[in-house]
């Protein structure tokens, strides 16, 4: 067993035949750094995304809820997802087509307030963005059916 104040000294790169890292990089590694740095950051300051084509424009990240009154009430509908957001009021036998934004594949449910009357949920559908569900309000309430 060799004393360890009489081990020997390995040069810096580990003794094996293998010039030490400072030896073999010397200045010259800031500057290789900065150069790929530099093309990365010049190819990300163009300010443009690359266009998504599955895209359409707003219509892809919204749903439309087109609701058929067919009750003689007005009706106050309001969707229910994972959050609840108040749509609207349909009138007695009114038609109204509401948008709302949706990003993702969800489910949905909407719920019936008929004024000074009773309230209903709905079915659930399955709604995607850019998709179009179908409300229909008819009597007696529980008679209401939503659809893809």
């Amino acid at each position: 067993m060799i004393h360890p104040a009489r081990r020997e000294r390995r040069p810096a790169g580990g003794g094996r035949g293998r010039p030490a890292l400072r030896a073999r990089c010397g200045v010259r590694s800031p500057a290789l750094l900065v150069l790929p740095l530099a093309v990365f950051a010049a190819g990300g300051c163009t300010g443009r995304r690359a266009p998504n084509p599955f895209e359409e424009g707003v219509q892809a990240r919204s749903l439309q809820i087109e609701v058929e009154n067919h009750g003689f009430n007005e009706a106050t509908v309001r969707a229910v997802s994972r959050m609840e957001r108040r749509l609207g009021v349909v009138s007695g036998n009114g038609k109204q087509t509401f948008t709302i934004p949706w990003t993702t594949v969800d489910e949905l449910q909407i719920r019936i307030d008929i004024l000074a009357g009773s309230r209903f949920t709905t079915n659930r559908v399955t709604a995607g963005p850019g998709e179009t569900v179908y409300l229909t309000i008819r009597e007696p309430l529980y008679r209401s059916l939503l659809r893809r």
